[in-house]
């Protein structure tokens, strides 16, 4: 038979669709040839879902300082998900005398002082936290690690820093607004840059070099060597986890005044090197169901972690989703043709709130059984996909992420063993590396007690599957 005369358009499907056992007959070209045909809806084929874990992830060059702490746990029975999250900065600075000639004779020192500004991101409550971080200044340069012939900074690089005594402790609100011109927020406050002053000795030292015009300021390399640069460390009384842009925002500003009868004040600017500056991002997963012990080659399957499957950005965690059972649609029938297959993702309840938010955008990708090959998916029009979050406030089994996976089903339904391929579910390359963003999903057997309600929050693949089968 043709395949021309098996494509129903999908708007008919609800005419003949009754629930996923039941099915609806008709048959279709009986002049020429003698054919019946069913049309089932199938919401029961079972996804094997597990977390993957990956050794480190770029977290340099993304114009983002992420720093903090946040103890990451399921709100409505209290169990530790992904485990409690530290993030810390390393900066680069670099020297404002390469290009520029300062005469400072007669002028006095005042002071040192960084000057950023928030991103936007956070994570945890930003209300009832404070961000308390200690400046500290590094005791070795800043090294590349070579990864496959590219240099890189990963969740996992760290540098050694003087821990005795910080440049600076500063404690102040978190207000996570991206605000390039002082936007207005919530109660008409006004965001002001991040100021936080450096050690006076640091700055003096700077200015007496720069009015002496010291070796250390000769060029870029030699000040490197003299100023190795800074790490953002928060203090363990913190509960978030905040972003700052490193941009040209940030500045290190060193202001000093003429030594005249009218003060006038005047400024030196240091700038980031954004290239070498990154983010080391650790997780303590000690209270965790995600203990190294239980993964078995960097994978554990959802069973062993409470039925629920995490993606977790900056210290790389993503979900792998298989279909075992899909062949076993090839035997209700002697042909067929998937007409449509939507995979459908619940947040688990009590994950989400609005100091960690759900994720806007997901990527999901199709891989190879080495783990190693993978093309992204995208829908019946060749678009990319994100997920097309559905948040439902009344209904919370309603909030998801659905995604067209058609294609990836019709090849895997007759692909032989050896060129099966599964679905992986990650952040965006761009979240990935420059945040901390988590999503908890549930699998086929998920719920979760909330009072007098039971929240499933099941993984579900939909399949619209036409049948039919030759008449004797």
């Amino acid at each position: 038979m043709k395949k021309s005369l098996l494509i129903i358009s999908f708007l008919s499907v609800g005419a003949f669709v009754l629930s996923c056992s039941n099915e609806a007959y008709f048959t279709i070209g009986t002049s020429w040839v003698d054919t019946n045909m069913k049309l089932v809806y199938i919401d029961s084929c079972r996804a094997r879902v597990s977390t993957v874990r990956i050794d480190s992830t770029p977290t340099y060059n993304q114009g983002t300082i992420l720093v903090g702490k946040y103890k990451d746990v399921n709100t409505i029975n209290g169990s530790t998900l992904t485990g409690t999250i530290k993030a810390a900065s390393y900066i680069e600075i670099s020297n404002p005398l390469v290009s520029i000639s300062t005469n400072l004779d007669n002028n006095v020192f005042d002071s040192l002082v960084i000057q950023m500004r928030f991103n936007g991101f956070y994570m945890g409550d930003t209300v009832n936290n404070k961000m308390h971080l200690f400046v500290h200044r590094l005791t070795e340069r800043i090294k590349q690690d070579v990864v496959v012939g590219k240099e890189v900074y990963c969740n996992t690089t760290s540098f050694a820093y003087d821990k005795s005594k910080p440049l600076a402790e500063a404690v102040f609100p978190i207000r996570p607004s991206d605000s390039t011109s002082n936007k207005v927020i919530d109660g008409g406050i006004i965001i002001e840059p991040v100021r936080i002053r450096l050690s006076d000795d640091l700055g003096q030292d700077f200015f007496d070099k720069i009015a002496n015009k010291a070796d250390e300021f000769d060029s870029n390399e030699k000040f490197l060597d003299y100023f190795n640069g800074l790490v953002f460390v928060a203090g363990d009384d913190v509960g978030t986890i905040a972003g700052f842009k490193a941009d040209t925002s940030f500045k290190i500003n060193l202001y000093y005044h003429v030594q005249e009868e009218f003060k006038t004040e005047k400024v030196i600017t240091f700038s980031i090197n954004s290239i070498n500056q990154f983010n080391n991002i650790t997780t303590d997963r000690s209270e965790t169901n995600l203990l190294n012990e239980k993964f078995i080659d960097n994978e554990i399957e959802s069973h062993q972690t409470g039925n629920q499957a995490f993606i977790s950005a900056g210290d790389g965690l993503y979900a792998k989703i298989e279909f075992p059972d899909l062949h076993d649609i090839l035997l209700t029938s002697t042909y067929g043709i998937v007409e449509q297959a939507i995979l459908e993702i619940r947040p688990v309840y009590g994950t989400y709130q609005k100091y960690t938010p759900l994720p806007s955008n997901l990527s999901i990708a199709a891989t190879n059984i080495s783990g190693e090959a993978e093309a992204a998916l995208t829908n019946s029009q060749g678009q990319s996909q994100s997920g097309n979050l559905k948040i439902d406030p009344q209904f919370w089994d309603n909030t998801l992420y659905s995604f067209d996976v058609t294609a990836f089903v019709q090849d895997q339904m007759l692909a032989p063993a050896d060129q099966k391929m599964f679905l992986t579910l990650r952040f965006s390359s761009n979240d990935m590396q420059k945040s901390t963003q988590r999503l908890v999903i549930g699998d086929n057997d998920h719920s979760i007690d909330a009072g007098n309600v039971t929240y499933y929050n099941r993984i579900k693949l939909k399949l619209y599957y036409n049948m039919y089968n030759e008449k004797n």
